[in-house]
């Protein structure tokens, strides 16, 4: 039989680590943080490799598979941009996006934007991290401001040649995170972007919820962008098929895309393929749906996954 003690430490566990989420191999966890946000924990894992938990997720860490993301984040809106001189980014505070986008040597200003500055700490002084993001939170053409995205944009009337927003799925139990996500704020970032400017937004899990992914997509299209969704399938590696969607202010085409910078993992002979939504998932693709400041449609169809 368990011990009231031993529940109690499980209980506060998955707190920090959910049970889903939790690594295969042996960790330790390093520190566990509690901001007014969410329940950070800092995991090392056997291998040495470091993982960033929110609220019993994994929202970044010093592994591939985040070199991977960050590459998608970064170079198919930096390639559809017309310009790469000012750039804003919502969330990232790990700061392993922000590594990329400083490899564009036009690049003039970025601005990282998260609400924890908890997050923004770790990507600049965890050791590991930092080791990991190159110090490119503490570049010198890097501002970073705590503070909530959509309050930012609101306040702030510069334009961008490129927004990458890369922040967590709405849920009931972060209700506010919709409006990040809502047609009224992709009109506010339609009037945002500079001429020629294109916007790019994590999709979470294709192959858990497509309809996720078409949702945002078709809340694009009503806000009045042009769009073309995109995936990373990561299926023999990580079992998952990520999504993303690029969005701008005039039709886009696969085809007249291409990559500036040399990249690992994303290569310009498979943009074809990470531009198809695989047939497998176009059934729930059509149950899309728009989100607005009001409703909760990520949300849902997030608490039903």
């Amino acid at each position: 039989m368990v011990n009231k003690a031993v529940k109690a430490t499980i209980s506060s566990l998955r707190d920090y680590i959910s049970y889903d989420d939790e690594p295969d191999e042996s960790y330790r966890i390093l520190r566990r943080i509690k901001t007014p946000y969410q329940k950070i924990a800092v995991v090392k894992l056997k291998n040495g490799k470091v993982l960033i938990y929110g609220d019993g997720y994994v929202m970044f860490g010093t592994t591939e598979d985040d070199n991977i993301w960050a590459e998608a984040m970064v170079h198919i809106p930096m390639a559809v941009a017309k310009k790469r001189r000012r750039i804003l980014m919502i969330g990232g505070g790990g700061g392993i996006t922000t590594r990329e986008v400083l490899r564009y040597r036009k690049v003039k200003e970025i601005t990282v934007v998260d609400i924890d500055s908890v997050m923004m700490k770790l990507g600049k002084k965890l050791k590991p991290l930092v080791k990991f993001n190159k110090g490119a939170l503490n570049n010198r053409k890097v501002r970073t401001v705590i503070k909530d995205g959509r309050a930012y944009v609101e306040k702030n009337r510069k334009k961008w040649d490129a927004i990458i927003i890369d922040i967590p799925e709405p849920s009931h139990d972060a209700p506010g995170l919709r409006r990040l996500f809502s047609k009224e704020f992709y009109r506010l970032l339609k009037r945002r972007l500079a001429p020629g400017g294109a916007v790019t937004i994590a999709c979470s899990t294709l192959s858990i919820m497509p309809e996720y992914h078409s949702s945002i997509v078709a809340t694009l299209k009503a806000a009045g962008f042009h769009v073309l969704p995109y995936h990373i399938d990561v299926m023999k590696k990580y079992g998952e098929d990520w999504g993303f969607v690029v969005a701008a202010r005039r039709r886009l085409s696969p085809r007249r895309i291409r990559l500036r910078v040399p990249t690992r993992f994303l290569k310009s002979a498979k943009l074809k393929k990470i531009f198809t939504i695989p047939r497998k998932y176009r059934r729930k693709w059509r149950r899309w749906k728009i989100q607005t400041d009001r409703n909760h449609v990520l949300a849902n169809i997030h608490e039903r996954h």
